[in-house]
């Protein structure tokens, strides 16, 4: 057993899927897992496909494909073929085989060539353990859809297939697959992975030392809020976010101050205490500016963050007029940092405000600009920025008589841009990027 907090919690992981694998029946692992554990399944799945730091003898797949109802095995099939393709490339000796998916079965149910195609790869490469599949969706449009797909892989493909097992990650604190567990006790494991990532980041900043100094005093604190955060403390967290920032504020670390309030900042807004939250945005935004006053070169974009973090609150306020106002003012700062992801979300969210606010006219105007900005930049860097949910409110204007024309023009622009799937299937992110920073779980 390793001494390092987290090589001691990756070695928990592996000693929890070994007792599922001792189970006979059991054919799918649903790993109940907090917020800041998936990270270390995550981590986990790097570590047993490196063959220095690999423990066990098993292959993990991980798949990340969105579940669509009766769709779902053709997208794990066609990413799972993706995966074996990268993995025999990674290999070594260049004399192994490589691996070819069988031709799917004709009338197959949804599922049937995904796991005929499983079967083949164990069988071709001879694995003396197993193959898990650990399941990931993106998306997932129909959670009951989802446990129902999972209950007919244990109850009827799975069992055929001995030397292969699914894995699901699911929320500790709200499970959505405890039914199936429930209904398939033998077939379906519900494993808790309990890590404890709190004690983890406790115990990683103790062994770091220097406990004495600001530097390990600071981060002790800060690691000491984080974890309060999570336990959604916000009392405790307070405490240690003021001792942090009193370290900050002594030794002039401007920069460090801003993640503090705006970690509290999103926490409070989340808790609905909407002006402290906006305090805190101002506190964030402040910090950054006497740091980018001394000449920080981290600050400039930490004070565009922060506002518009400050922005996204005003929106929740549907105060629609000065979070136009706010995130028109923070343009021209994002683009002197040269950041299209933070100039288009200035664009596409003063849009956004000015239509909440029946100001069609600027609400279009100000849609068109970012587009014009879009076609300045390099079409590779557009796909990480929010361009087309910019489109999205585009469109819902362009409805309106005196912008159709003008609207078809512009969806050829966004077309050219981002392609003919412009749309985005989710929900438009009407909000800012995220406040605070993440501690290892997913939204």
């Amino acid at each position: 057993m390793s001494s390092n907090p987290v090589a001691r919690r990756l070695d928990d992981l592996r000693a929890e899927w070994v007792d599922f694998t001792k189970k006979s029946e059991a054919r799918v692992l649903c790993w109940l897992v907090e917020p800041d554990e998936y990270s270390m399944v995550d981590a986990l799945l790097v570590a047993e496909n490196d063959a220095r730091a690999g423990k066990l003898s098993d292959v993990f797949v991980a798949l990340s494909s969105p579940f669509v109802s009766g769709k779902y095995g053709d997208g794990l099939l066609k990413e799972f073929v993706e995966k074996a393709e990268a993995l025999h490339a990674g290999l070594e000796d260049d004399s192994v085989a490589r691996w070819q998916p069988p031709a799917p079965p004709a009338n197959g149910f949804e599922g049937a060539a995904l796991w005929k195609a499983c079967g083949s790869f164990v069988d071709f490469y001879k694995l003396p353990r197993l193959l898990a599949l650990v399941l990931t969706p993106s998306k997932v449009d129909d959670m009951a859809a989802f446990r129902q797909w999972l209950d007919n892989a244990a109850r009827s493909a799975l069992p055929g297939l001995p030397k292969l097992r699914l894995v699901a990650l699911d929320d500790v604190r709200a499970p959505s697959l405890a039914e199936l567990a429930r209904a398939l006790p033998e077939r379906a494991v519900a494993v808790p992975a309990e890590l404890d990532m709190g004690r983890a980041r406790l115990e990683v900043s103790e062994e770091a030392g220097g406990l004495g100094t600001p530097g390990g005093q600071f981060r002790h604190q800060f690691v000491q809020m984080t974890n309060a955060l999570g336990e959604r403390d916000l009392a405790t967290a307070e405490k240690h976010s003021q001792a942090a920032l009193a370290i900050t504020n002594a030794q002039g670390w401007h920069a460090l101050a801003v993640p503090i309030h705006l970690a509290m900042g999103a926490s409070l807004a989340g808790a609905g205490q909407l002006e402290p939250a906006g305090k805190r945005y101002l506190e964030a935004e402040a910090a950054a500016a006497a740091g980018e006053n001394a000449g920080d070169a981290t600050c400039p974009k930490l004070r565009v963050q922060a506002r518009l973090c400050r922005g996204s609150l005003l929106i929740l306020q549907s105060a629609w007029k000065p979070a136009a106002t706010l995130f028109t003012e923070t343009r021209p700062m994002a683009e002197a940092l040269k950041e299209p992801g933070m100039v288009v979300d200035c664009y596409r969210l003063a849009s956004f405000s000015l239509e909440q606010d029946k100001q069609f006219p600027p609400a279009w105007q100000s849609g068109v600009d970012g587009v014009a900005y879009a076609k300045t930049q390099e079409k590779e860097t557009l796909g990480s920025t929010t361009l087309s949910y910019l489109g999205l409110g585009l469109s819902r204007i362009g409805k309106q008589k005196e912008y159709i024309s003008s609207w078809r023009r512009v969806e050829s622009d966004l077309v050219a841009l981002v392609g003919p799937d412009w749309r985005p299937a989710e929900p438009p992110p009407e909000q800012a990027p995220a406040a605070a920073p993440k501690g290892g779980g997913r939204s």
